[in-house]
């Protein structure tokens, strides 16, 4: 065979190759801490609530995918993401529901939803299977599962640096923080429909589904320079 044909022929071969990370799914049947509530099977949003706003993957600093989360999240927080916070309006509750849809369609990784009666808070788990062992986050271990947490209001994966904060007028630590009654769920609609059922357990304002006001809002704010 000639030789340049030879070569041609390398480098059209090399340009068709490429890696694509298989779609990982997480356990439907995962239990959870105080009084297991978990739904038979993942479902997509309601229709309508579109949510995903699409920012540019940053450069791998590692191989592990909680790295590469953890490191994407650094993009909105460089953006001031926190202030975009409204309690009752854009707060946790809707913060997690961007970000659950976020991760899900950038890393094809499925997030879970967690609730918090006892903190009246709401924030996103990651299964430490599905992501990657690192021991540079904080991970909780519920029934046998291994979670990371991440905070979608800062937004960070939750390690424990012992820095304080201060939330519903109270201090904690990361730690001390999230060690408390937690639900798990699979998606936001999971989560609404749970709130509904269960809404005399908290006092907080909680819809998991974010309003068009919200999506301009965050539009505005990463399309910023």
């Amino acid at each position: 065979m000639n030789k340049n044909i030879l070569i041609f022929f390398i480098v059209f071969l090399i340009s068709l190759s490429g890696c694509i990370e298989p779609y990982q799914t997480a356990d439907q049947n995962d239990p959870f801490q105080q009084e297991p509530f978990m739904t038979a099977q993942s479902t997509a949003p309601a229709p309508g609530t579109s949510i995903w706003t699409p920012v540019p993957v940053m450069t791998n600093k590692s191989e592990l995918l909680i790295d590469r989360i953890s490191e994407n999240l650094t993009s909105f927080y460089d953006r001031k993401w926190n202030t975009l916070y409204q309690a009752d309006e854009l707060d946790c509750s809707r913060m997690s529901t961007y970000f659950w849809d976020y991760i899900r369609r950038n890393f094809q990784v499925a997030p879970k939803i967690i609730i918090s009666y006892e903190r009246q808070h709401a924030w996103i788990a990651l299964k430490v299977s599905d992501v990657g062992n690192s021991t540079d986050y904080s991970s909780w271990n519920i029934k046998g599962t291994d979670y990371y947490f991440v905070e979608a209001t800062i937004p960070r994966v939750v390690a424990e640096d012992n820095r304080k904060f201060l939330i519903n007028d109270r201090e904690y630590t990361s730690a001390e923080f999230y060690n408390a009654a937690i639900y798990v769920l699979d998606t936001p609609q999971d989560a609404n429909d749970f709130h509904a059922q269960n809404s005399a357990l908290g006092g907080w304002n909680q819809e998991f589904r974010l309003k068009k006001d919200d999506l301009d809002k965050i539009a505005r704010l990463l399309g910023s320079k």
